[in-house]
């Protein structure tokens, strides 16, 4: 039961799978593939509605509604990447129209052989969303299947009907529960390759492109991305003193004195050895208190460890269009000889370097 319960509350994948196709530079394809499916996913009531001698009303409205509604999917993806809310309530519109347009088919087998496309939002959802989502979506699926194959064993014969909600059980509900626990564990193994083992910390690769994606949509209130480098001081006497897994007990330490007081949406990681970076956005570029307070902070940890801090700050009106990540990487070379001129000042203080 308890595992069960873990299952439900999985949080929707929506803003991680954008956040990694925006990364790859394949959101744009990504974004083609899915106007391609609902433009053709059009066609389907268009092609069948004229097909039909005297449909029902049922029929024409259910038959143009869809059609609606995907062309509609259709040309948001043209233009741009659907919120994740307008994703949700797309998928779940997606699912209604599909199972709506099944039942009214005249005759059962069409509408067992609507059944099926009941696994193109399934898999939408197994890819980009959570568990929520998809027991809606099979919900839908084995209700409309039901309705199907209970007309097709009145019209047809108890084998037909058999073969028709098998296959639709596979296709809308296994199909979709598999390409959901593949894309769960391709997006364990990614976040686990972007992490620092020790610390549990980002690494340095993926911290310039996680700073990339946190400045998409930052607070209103924000102005300025801030980044700040922690040099442990004389971090090698640690070890050579007291072993290396004294060591590597402080590096945790550290991290999650990090954790605790950075604010929640700060992105941190171990940038190599005894050194982390962490970047924020803020009101104000002076993060001179956040930096004081680390050094602090971290004198009160342990007597044998001190840090020398450096810090670099810029407007994120600056931190726009493809240069992002180069930009990203200025400050961190800014913060970097910051952290040195402390360091050579005697270390455990912070000190602000500025942009030429």
């Amino acid at each position: 039961m308890s595992r069960l319960k873990a299952w439900w509350n999985q949080p929707d994948q929506y803003d991680w799978t954008t956040t990694f196709l925006r990364q790859r530079g394949i959101l744009r394809p990504a974004r083609t593939i899915i106007a391609v499916i609902a433009g053709s996913s059009a066609l389907v009531p268009l092609t069948v509605l004229p097909s039909q001698h005297h449909p029902s009303p049922a029929e024409v409205i259910t038959g143009a509604v869809a059609a609606a509604f995907t062309a509609g999917v259709t040309a948001l993806c043209l233009t741009r990447w659907p919120t994740r809310r307008q994703s949700q309530v797309g998928v779940a519109v997606g699912a209604l129209c599909v199972g709506g347009w099944s039942v009214v088919q005249p005759t059962a087998a069409l509408a067992a052989l609507a059944c099926t496309a009941m696994a193109i939002p399934g898999c939408y959802i197994a890819l980009f969303h959570g568990p929520r989502l998809l027991v809606f979506n099979g919900v839908v699926a084995v209700a409309v299947t039901t309705v199907a194959v209970l007309r097709l064993t009145q019209e047809a014969n108890v084998a037909s009907a058999a073969s028709a909600f098998w296959l639709n059980i596979f296709l809308n509900l296994w199909l979709p529960l598999g390409v959901w626990g593949i894309s769960r564990a391709l997006g364990t193994y990614a976040l686990r390759s972007q992490e620092d083992p020790l610390t549990g910390l980002l690494n340095r690769r993926a911290f310039t492109d996680e700073v990339g994606s946190r400045l998409t949509d930052p607070p209103p209130e924000h102005s300025h991305l801030a980044v700040v480098m922690v040099d442990l001081d004389n971090f090698k006497r640690i070890n050579d003193t007291l072993g290396h897994s004294a060591g590597d007990r402080a590096l945790r330490q550290v991290a999650d004195l990090l954790r605790e007081r950075t604010p929640s949406d700060a992105v941190i990681c171990r940038a190599g050895g005894e050194e982390f970076l962490v970047a924020l956005t803020s009101a104000t570029p002076d993060v001179a208190p956040l930096a004081t307070e680390f050094c602090t902070a971290l004198a009160e940890l342990s007597p044998e460890i001190t840090a020398s801090i450096g810090t670099a700050s810029a407007e994120l009106r600056l931190l726009t269009g493809r240069d992002i990540a180069w930009l990203v990487d200025e400050l961190i070379v800014i913060a970097d000889t910051a952290m040195y001129a402390a360091k050579r000042r005697g270390g455990n203080q912070a000190h602000h370097g500025v942009r030429a």
